[in-house]
């Protein structure tokens, strides 16, 4: 019981907040600082300069100051809202005029101007009649599949009809003339297409030749030996270029990656320190007393501080001795570049049958003098494009590393069709709102639709279905008969209703006013359910390709677009497409829990049906996507005015700092964002032209919201370099594959006559093609190969038909001759027929200077070396760090005294010292970080286990010395203090090392026993490496 007791008053004791004088804490961390406005205003400047410099209605030329990227970027904008701005006038505009005069569906909605609207080609009027011949005929109430394919047989059962006259047009002939207009908008933007593939090249290379930088002088050596010297390899690459060349710089790149993982960390910890003591400081400026935990806050923040600038000690003395993993090699001119390509050539079989005497030996120095090596030397990117933390990534990992984001990708990519696939899941019939009754039953059973194809009941069946339910009613006729299959009617009836919007109902059908909402929810949740899955995407790509780990921020960049554009197309054109697709054949296979999801919807065809759930939803989407790209601009803006009015609250310089900058532009984001944009309009503009007038508003206003927030709102934008502009031109052309592809099945729903632009042979080659999918075809829907060719080839989609096999033929040739020319000339190299230096070509060296001459000269645009230690982006990760041993001491001092405080004076008593004090008083709050300082521990723990013998002798050698050097960074195990030496309770022997140029250290561990019993030793996190 006494010890019972003890335990719940020493519970207590801990769980009681503690507290400080303020006094005190004043005089040990003396008072708050006031963050410098001035000096925010200076980084601010320094950052934001360009907000004074540029007005918003400066030329577009203007913004080559920002880089070609930007540039380009701007460009493709103000080109793309030209040629929607065309396209809304025509063909958009009169397909818009002729699409409403059809009439087809009864309320005024976007339905109105899609070619759902024009109807059948052989009736001029509205759907009613049509729904109630199909109820009638095929006897069933409401939408399934069913209908929907009997609506698909009614309308390609014109061609042989005679069609209508529509405001004194011929029906079927202006159909045929709007499917004209819209392949002349077609090659409107494929000729903009083209026109944006040669202007992005060329403005590039005029960049290009006007331009002199770093790049035009160097290359890039792969494939070095880990121990590379640099004297040597530029002796090689001096005699490989020939006579006279002369190389200026060798830059040897090292592994960094640990290093720059941790200087970063430090940042976030100096953040999290100052932080902390302005907390402290103004909470004792305020109050007469302070929370303990406040204190315990500041020294935590200042342990972890210590413990990562002796691991970045560490990892400097070191990082001249790490492997070398690539080199940047300048010469004195391009020449002498293009010759030192030439002479070395980049096909494995060529490199592995070079002589060895041809190969690099490192001057006879390690393992590359025992056996030299080929190096594969590669054109060199600009210094400030470099990802210098990236380039000890191997290709094996980086592939690695792509498959694994891929395949998070595409399940990201399930997860957002997953949610968008919500919407058609709920509309599905009665079933998908929890009713056992299927629509065949309510069509055999219930009559609840008038002549007209509207649902309404007469009175007797009202007063007869309500009392045959078995809730709202007793079940039973009024005579006590059994009502038999009428049950099922008032269910059947009040969901059709309120389904179909006739919300004047629900009084009669109160039990099923969940059904409104329901109804309501899955409209909203259509549209709302492909902008958060985007949203979802966007934030999920740019982790990911993060991971990727990218050697230029270009490559990185144009992957973010890819990544982005691609499954956000994807998810926005095709989720609610293929959850809405009736084919029953895959369904069939698909799992359970996919039941309903994918393939289960009710459209076999794009009937008119198709536009109000799968249409509309788009269209809405493509809107709601302007509408968010300029919420986030204004709300950066509303939030950076914030930001300024409330500094007063700011404590630390950098929360002060960061309320005067702005938010990043993220040009890579912004590429795959109009990217995907594009190919939706462009994918279905043919049947909704609507789409052409939303994406000119969007591109027009994009351009200017845009410009405004690169010059008055964002940081200056890092610099990027073509290959954004360049991608985005490449696959622009592709859009109009879509468009067509689409097309011609959305044309091709109305029965015409086969067109006189395809003959009789051409037609009989196709249906005996199409044979060899008769399988396929049976399985997924109730197309035949003779259907699927008829509807190619008649008059209203033949032209489309014959345009998509051109431009698919010349896009392939032209996207794919030149691939196919690389690759059989990588063959000729294989077999030694060519020599393939991996060169493009002998470059112009008349009007680049020598790289001497054009450094003094100042013609040099940009860096002038490759060396990490100029980068600016990188020279604080090599700046020296001081170790001061009176502020340690201090420290732990500070530490010792903490527990104290706690009031747990046995257990100082029982452990005394300032690392035992610091465990006991950090218990609390210690945790296991994943973070580049515990990675970089583990290993080196691991290591210094291995080279001291710990697995082979179960622990005699862990501190009782040893010999051997620690891989990665050579700290070498020194001897230890032996199994006499006395430690404080609680802590087996130290580990004891040494680093070059710092003295001996130890490392307290914790017990042995809470190791599980013979497990490595763990360094408590929060414990500092003090060096004597």
């Amino acid at each position: 019981m006494e010890n019972e007791g003890d335990c719940g008053a020493s519970c207590a004791n801990l769980l009681r907040t503690k507290y400080r004088s303020s006094q005190s804490v004043l005089k040990e961390y003396g008072h708050w600082d006031k963050p410098s406005e001035i000096d925010a205003r200076e980084k601010f400047v320094a950052s934001h300069t360009h907000h004074n410099i540029f007005d918003f209605n400066a030329p577009l030329k203007d913004l080559k100051e920002f880089g070609e990227g930007v540039l380009l970027y701007f460009y493709l904008l103000k080109y793309t809202a030209y040629v929607f701005a065309v396209l809304a006038v025509f063909p958009a505009l009169p397909l818009m005029v002729f699409n409403g005069m059809g009439g087809w569906y009864i309320k005024a909605d976007v339905e109105r101007t899609t070619l759902g609207n024009f109807g059948l080609l052989s009736f001029d009027g509205s759907s009613s009649e049509l729904a109630a011949a199909a109820n009638t005929t095929f006897g069933h109430s409401g939408k399934s599949a069913t209908t929907e394919g009997a609506v698909t047989a009614l309308f390609m059962s014109t061609f042989n009809i005679t069609s209508v006259k529509m405001a004194g047009m011929d029906k079927r002939q202006l159909l045929v003339a709007m499917s004209v207009m819209d392949l002349l908008g077609v090659l409107i933007f494929f000729a903009y297409c083209c026109y944006m593939f040669w202007f992005v090249r060329a403005t590039a290379n005029a960049a290009d030749r006007n331009t002199t930088t770093i790049k035009d002088y160097s290359v890039r050596v792969n494939a070095l030996p880990p121990d590379t010297h640099s004297v040597a390899l530029r002796d090689y690459l001096q005699a490989k270029a020939g006579e006279g060349a002369e190389v200026v710089q060798v830059e040897l790149c090292r592994k960094v990656h640990a290093l720059l993982a941790l200087v970063i960390e430090r940042e976030e910890a100096l953040d999290a320190g100052d932080l902390a003591l302005a907390v402290l400081q103004r909470s004792a400026e305020c109050y007469p007393k302070v929370p303990i935990d406040l204190e315990v806050d500041v020294l935590d923040a200042k342990f972890r501080r210590a413990d990562l600038e002796d691991l970045i000690r560490q990892e400097q003395a070191a990082a001249d001795k790490n492997q070398v993993v690539t080199a940047f090699v300048t010469f004195s001119t391009a020449e002498s570049r293009y010759r030192a390509m030439e002479a070395l050539p980049r096909s494995l079989m060529r490199q592995w049958r070079m002589p060895p005497a041809d190969k690099f030996d490192n001057g006879g120095r390690g393992s590359a003098g025992r056996k030299p090596v080929a190096l594969d030397v590669v054109p060199a990117p600009e210094p400030s494009d470099i990802q210098y933390e990236n380039l000890e990534f191997t290709k094996g990992q980086r592939a690695a590393r792509l498959v694994a984001t891929h395949i998070a990708k595409y399940v990201v990519l399930l997860i957002g069709f997953l949610v968008v696939s919500l919407a058609p899941a709920l509309r599905m019939g009665l079933n998908a709102s929890g009713a056992d009754t299927t629509l065949a039953q309510c069509a055999a059973s219930c009559t609840y639709t008038d002549t007209a194809g509207n649902y309404v009941l007469s009175d007797a069946n009202r007063a007869l279905y309500k009392g045959c339910d078995s809730v709202s009613g007793t079940g039973t006729l009024a005579n006590k008969l059994d009502c038999e299959e009428q049950t099922i009617c008032y269910e059947c009836f009040c969901r059709a209703a309120l389904t179909s919007g006739q919300y004047g109902e629900l009084v009669y059908c109160s039990r099923f006013s969940g059904v409104v909402a329901l109804s309501t929810g899955a409209q909203a949740l259509a549209v709302l359910g492909i902008v958060l899955a985007n949203t979802l995407i966007q934030y999920a790509i740019g982790w990911l390709t993060h991971l990727e780990k990218h050697h230029t921020r270009s490559k990185e960049a144009v992957s973010k677009a890819r990544g982005l554009f691609i499954t956000q197309f994807i998810n926005t054109a095709f989720s609610n497409l293929v959850a809405n697709w009736y084919l029953p054949g895959p369904a069939a296979a698909l799992p359970k829990w996919l039941d309903g999801y994918i393939f289960g919807g009710a459209y076999a065809d794009t009937t008119p049906a198709w536009y109000t759930d799968v249409g509309r939803p788009i269209v809405i989407s493509v809107f709601l996507n302007t509408v968010i790209t300029h919420a986030k601009i204004g709300f950066w803006w509303w939030w950076r005015r914030y930001k300024l009015s409330s500094r007063f609250r700011c404590l630390t310089q950098e929360q002060l700092d960061r309320s005067f900058e702005g938010h990043d532009f993220e040009l890579a984001i912004k590429f795959g964002q109009h990217l995907y944009l594009i190919f939706v309009v462009m994918t279905y503009s043919s049947s909704m032209p609507l789409l052409y007038v939303l994406a000119a508003v969007h591109f027009a206003t994009c351009y200017l919201s845009e410009k405004y927030e690169l010059l008055k709102i964002c940081k200056r934008p890092l610099t990027y370099s073509r290959d954004l502009a360049v991608y985005a031109a490449g696959t622009l052309p592709f859009a109009c594959l879509w468009h067509l592809a689409l097309a011609l099945w959305f044309y091709s729903l109305f029965g015409c006559a086969k067109s006189p632009l395809v003959a009789g042979a051409f037609k009989s080659s196709l249906q005996n093609t199409l044979e060899g999918l008769q399988g396929l075809m049976s399985s997924a829907s109730e197309l035949t190969p003779a259907g699927v060719a008829a509807r190619l080839t008649q008059s209203s989609s033949a032209h489309l038909f014959l345009g998509f096999l051109a431009l698919a033929a010349a896009l392939f040739v032209f996207f794919t001759l030149s691939n196919w020319l690389a690759l059989m000339r990588w063959l000729a190299s294989l077999l030694g027929c060519i020599k393939d230096s991996g060169a493009a070509g002998e470059a112009e060296f008349s009007n680049t200077p020598e790289f001497a001459v054009a450094v003094r000269s100042q013609l040099l645009v940009g860096p002038a070396t490759y060396s990490i230690h100029a980068n600016p982006a990188y020279t604080h990760a090599f700046e020296r760090m001081e170790q001061l041993h009176w502020e340690e001491q201090e420290l732990e001092a500070k530490a010792a005294a903490i527990p104290e405080a706690y009031g747990d004076p046995a257990a100082a008593a029982a452990s005394p010292g300032p690392a035992a004090a610091l465990v006991r008083a950090f218990s609390r709050r210690s945790r296991q970080r994943r973070t580049a300082a515990g990675r970089l521990r583990a290993r080196q723990q691991a290591t210094a286990a291995a080279a001291s013998g710990w697995a082979a002798d179960g622990g005699a050698g862990y501190g009782g010395g040893g010999g051997g050097a620690i891989a990665g960074n050579q700290v070498a195990p020194a001897p230890g203090p032996g199994p006499g030496a006395m430690m404080p309770a609680g802590f087996v022997a130290p580990v004891v090392f040494s680093i070059p140029g710092q003295g001996q250290g130890v490392v307290p561990t914790q017990p042995a026993a809470a190791r599980g019993g013979g497990g490595m030793p763990r360094q408590d996190p929060n414990l500092v490496l003090s060096f004597n």
